[in-house]
């Protein structure tokens, strides 16, 4: 009897982690459907913020655009993006990153502080 109730908590205790794990993810998984618009946010914003980092590391002439577009704001902004085959690059990979990272949001830090 005593033996049971021993191993049981045990067992429950070794898999109350992963059972706390695959709610998070379901959890996160009705978050990104029942929320389209945020995730569109995040990809759009990880999209232009890759963009503009390959357009700072990648491609001197943006600068000069920059220059050349003399205040005009609309041009200044589309300077600092980078060229259309990357940019739909990028936007493929950030349509299939984030949503991936969004799904696995929390997961495995859960018993960072139960030790």
């Amino acid at each position: 009897m005593a033996a049971g109730r021993l191993l049981n908590w045990l067992v429950r205790d070794t898999t109350r982690g992963a059972r706390r794990d695959v709610s998070r993810v379901k959890r996160n998984a009705v978050n990104i459907v029942t929320h389209p618009i945020r995730t569109l946010f995040n990809i759009t914003f990880m999209t232009v913020l890759f963009g503009v980092l390959y357009t700072v590391f990648y491609d001197s002439g943006s600068v000069a655009a920059m220059d050349a577009a003399e205040g005009n704001s609309l041009a200044m902004a589309l300077a600092i993006l980078p060229p259309t085959p990357i940019l739909v690059l990028l936007a493929l990979a950030m349509a299939i990153l984030v949503p991936i990272t969004m799904l696995f949001r929390g997961v495995g830090d859960g018993n960072r502080y139960h030790r």
